[in-house]
């Protein structure tokens, strides 16, 4: 069989029906006591029955998409959006920063912010903007409600793209621009 780089005539692997080879360097000095396998150096090849760690990899497997699904988390049941109610000048620009605190299954809240998955709208931009952080800025005479939306799961929120499907919550508030 041909070899895909110089280093494979070090290591002759012979097949190994039901087991799994693994490579590595362990801090034993005295392989041939410790370790069935053969050695290369301070490279050792161990030989583990397949089986032999299955309830234990279900096990971490089993908690670790409980974690990432949120269990055992508190979720995010209602958004207070303040100040309620604000007024600013449209004429000069005037702007408004609005927080957005979230309340939770067990009863506990917190200031939401960008990295929660937290979003900001105004329904009528010709009147205000918005922006990610919650600042508002009049545009033109009119009156805007402000809205806070999260995800009901703040556990499963990253920040690698990957969008969180959860059920959204929201809040509002009212901005009047003269």
């Amino acid at each position: 069989m041909p070899c895909c780089s110089e280093y494979c005539s070090c290591f002759k692997l012979r097949p190994t029906l039901n087991r799994t080879v693994i490579l590595g360097s362990l801090p034993n000095a005295d392989h041939k006591k410790s370790n069935p396998g053969p050695n290369h150096g301070n490279q050792t090849l161990l030989e583990i029955p397949p089986m032999k760690y299955l309830p234990f990899t279900l096990l971490l497997m089993a908690a670790a998409m409980l974690i990432a699904c949120g269990a055992g988390h508190p979720r995010l049941t209602s958004i207070a959006v303040s100040p309620s109610s604000a007024t600013a000048s449209s004429s000069p620009q005037g702007e408004v920063g609005f927080t957005a605190t979230g309340t939770f299954t067990d009863h506990t809240s917190r200031e939401l912010h960008l990295a929660d998955g937290l979003e900001w709208k105004s329904s009528n931009t010709v009147v205000a903007t918005i922006d990610d952080t919650g600042e508002a800025t009049c545009v033109s005479p009119g009156s805007v409600t402000i809205t806070a939306t999260a995800p009901a799961d703040l556990q499963i929120t990253v920040s690698n793209g990957v969008q969180n499907t959860s059920p959204k919550v929201s809040g509002t508030a009212t901005l009047n621009c003269t």
